[in-house]
């Protein structure tokens, strides 16, 4: 972790002197409006806090599953399988936990829990979500209201899951609902186990057990409502027609009034589409708000008017949907997508501005999402007003938090974003982990990767490496080929300067050329030995590369950097430092050193003479990559478009990444922060420190 003394905002830390772009200035102290004005539509402002829980996953470890003849301890799923997803699945369970001891703690009493509460909506599952709250509601008068995810329900009439779980000689069986699921023993997966408890819930299931958490009108609430004018189950849906398909799908939408004067507003944008035309078989393309203006034209109009009553009734409005409402990646998806070729998880999940806009019409102002597992703050502005988006990290991934919300008044807010870090019992599975560690060498399947998670401190470390084993076992294998070659190679970022500097008008390099290159581009190697080892290349012109490193050590005496330092750090470093600020936004300052993050700094300076129109506010895909075709509509263009080594698109990539941190630099805060929606404005809260 860092060792600065005080909190950096990101701005500061990245960028001496940066701004935030579309924000006008307020004072940095807000107060709360006083409780005892005559004309005050609530009983008190300073009650009105609420928080903000995003993708919990939650999965029961020490729930039944019928699952006690083979475990008798906890019911948890294999490491293996956790690395190889964008979430943690057991240690969420503890995470959950502590959070709800810290929000008590604050005498927080309202939580909005803002999809993939669950693990997959598994009716034991969502039985152990109960267990689990029943005390603290107990306890702290907590009141939960729930919004749906892409996870809970995975269809809205249910669905067999099928998942494999850890024995106590670390290997695996298959834990399944589905009576005909087949299944083939095998040295890391030794048996199969049937359970109704593994089914996934659908709405009608997930109602019956979870309707208290706001899925169904209760005595204690001032007001409730849905878009149907019921609260009844059969009521509460519309037909979704697919085609020649179609069929009736529930919507688990409501609004709610659990205080004087407080909205809450769950909006449901799960799009199930039927398959056939008897409701066995259904899509669900998780893109939530996209593709409701089209399903769920219903729910717009209903937003229209919740908006228009809560002005006009003094009410505040909170709105928390699953899905992001605005591009949540500072207007940078295209290159995480270009970079990473993480198309599913970035462009494919993007929102138009067309959506942003239908949303503004409607006059909704503030919505809460998550979904992406980022923490993100964005804006969007139309004739009509405008809306603010913000995405709320998950509990189960990197960086572990929340947001709380403080309502000073009906149209200003106070945002913070608090990350879990010391969780009691986080680590309380590595024995068991050690075990399946230990199993799978004896079988000849050994992960050493799979140590590292082992080794961390706390729960925020331990999230922070997850990411780091992630993109190891699986990301980096989707990547093209410059990629993956050079994050490998571990190839020094001098070196990297030095292939951003060539130039590609008179430098042309086949792969077995680079193959050559990053064998001679080591930490160790000397500028002459390398210039040798490019000039024996027979298709390059010699003094190319003498040029290119003039202007990199030129560069590095503009910024007082030193040559060894460059050398100390390698590329898959910087790809690393950028994933980590793609999901943490400026919380992963405090986890990347200042040691690396000047130096990457450095970098992507030099960085930004690759950009195509030197204007790296540019967000056109056709303009920055020359080419429209390998659009973030067509995957597999990506893909065959940087097959192999061509130093036009890595120079293409250098400027993504400048691109990256250029907007990072200088997008909205993310941590800290005050909204006024009257006026549209976001200030940041967070003290600013020049590194001098």
């Amino acid at each position: 972790m860092s060792n600065l003394n005080k909190k950096l905002s990101r701005r500061s830390f990245l960028q001496k002197g940066a701004t935030v772009a579309s924000v006008t200035a307020m004072s940095p102290v807000i107060t709360a409006c006083s409780s005892g004005d005559s004309d005050d539509p609530v009983k008190s402002y300073a009650d009105m806090k609420v928080a903000i829980l995003a993708d919990v996953h939650f999965h029961d470890i020490f729930g039944d599953f019928d699952f006690s003849s083979y475990n008798d301890e906890v019911t948890i799923r294999t490491l293996h399988d956790s690395v190889r997803s964008t979430r943690m699945f057991n240690e969420n369970y503890f995470a959950f936990i502590a959070t709800l001891e810290q929000l008590g703690e604050q005498g927080i009493k309202y939580i909005c829990m803002v999809g993939d509460y669950s693990d997959e909506g598994q009716i034991d599952t969502l039985k152990g979500f109960n267990r689990v709250v029943k005390p603290y509601i107990e306890k702290y008068n907590f009141e939960f209201f729930l919004c749906n995810g892409n996870h809970d329900p995975n269809e809205p009439f249910g669905s067999d899951e099928t998942k494999t779980f850890l024995t106590p000689f670390g290997d695996g069986i298959q834990v399944t609902s589905d009576s005909n699921k087949s299944f083939t023993a095998s040295d890391l997966i030794v048996a199969q186990h049937q359970t109704a408890g593994m089914k996934g819930a659908g709405y009608a299931e997930m109602f019956d057990l979870l309707g208290e958490h706001g899925f169904k009108n209760k005595s204690s609430y001032l007001h409730y409502e849905t878009p149907w004018g019921s609260d009844e189950f059969a009521e509460r849906g519309l037909i979704m027609r697919n085609g020649e398909h179609s069929g009736w799908c529930p919507d688990a939408s409501y609004l709610v009034e659990p205080m004087d004067g407080l909205w809450l507003c769950s909006v449901d944008m799960n799009i199930h589409l039927p398959k056939d035309s008897v409701g066995e078989a259904w899509d669900h393309d998780a893109k939530g708000w996209e593709d409701g203006k089209t399903h769920k034209p219903k729910v717009f109009e209903w937003l229209a008017d919740v908006a228009q009553r809560a002005e006009e009734q003094g009410k505040v409005l909170i709105v928390f949907s699953h899905y992001p409402a605005i591009e949540y990646l500072n207007d940078s998806a295209n290159d995480f997508y270009f970079l990473f070729d993480d198309s599913s998880y970035n462009n494919k999940r993007v929102p138009s501005d067309d959506t942003a806009h239908q949303l503004i019409n409607a006059g909704v102002k503030l919505q809460f999402a998550g979904h992406i597992h980022v923490n993100d703050t964005a804006i969007r502005s139309n004739e009509n007003g405008s809306l603010i988006n913000i995405q709320t990290p998950s509990l189960a991934a990197y960086t572990p938090s929340y947001k709380l919300v403080t309502c000073h008044d009906t149209e200003t807010f106070e945002i913070t974003t608090h990350t879990v870090k010391d969780v009691p019992d986080f680590d309380h599975l590595f024995p068991y982990y050690q075990k399946e560690i230990d199993y799978r060498a004896t079988v000849n399947q050994a992960e050493p990767l799979l140590e590292e998670m082992l080794e961390a401190t706390d729960y925020r470390d331990f999230m922070f490496r997850h990411l780091k084993v992630l993109t190891e076992i699986k990301l980096k294998g989707g990547w093209a080929a410059d990629m993956k070659d050079l994050y490998d190679a571990k190839t020094p970022l001098y070196w990297v300067m030095a292939l951003s500097a060539l130039d590609k008008e008179t430098t042309t390099l086949s792969s077995d050329d680079y193959t050559t290159l990053l064998a001679a581009m080591t930490a160790e190697a000397t500028d002459s030995e390398v210039i040798a080892a490019f000039d024996s290349l027979s298709s390059v012109q010699a003094g190319d590369l003498d040029n290119a490193l003039s202007l990199v050590n030129s560069h590095l005496e503009t910024y007082k950097m030193n040559r060894q330092r460059m050398m100390n750090i390698g590329f898959h470093s910087l790809c690393l430092a950028t994933l980590y600020l793609r999901n943490g936004d400026e919380l992963a300052v405090d986890d990347l050193e200042y040691e690396l993050i000047v130096p990457i700094n450095v970098v992507i300076k030099l960085f930004e003479l690759n950009d195509a129109d030197g204007n790296l506010s540019n967000v056109n895909w056709a303009q920055d990559y020359g080419d429209a075709e390998i659009g973030p509509a067509v995957v597999e263009n990506q893909k065959s478009y940087a097959a192999d080594w061509d130093l036009s698109i890595i120079h293409k990539r250098f400027a993504a990444f400048a691109r990256i941190y250029y907007r990072f630099n200088n997008n909205l805060p993310a941590d800290h922060f005050f909204v006024d929606l009257k006026t549209a404005t976001i200030t940041d809260q967070v003290g600013r420190v020049s590194l001098g």
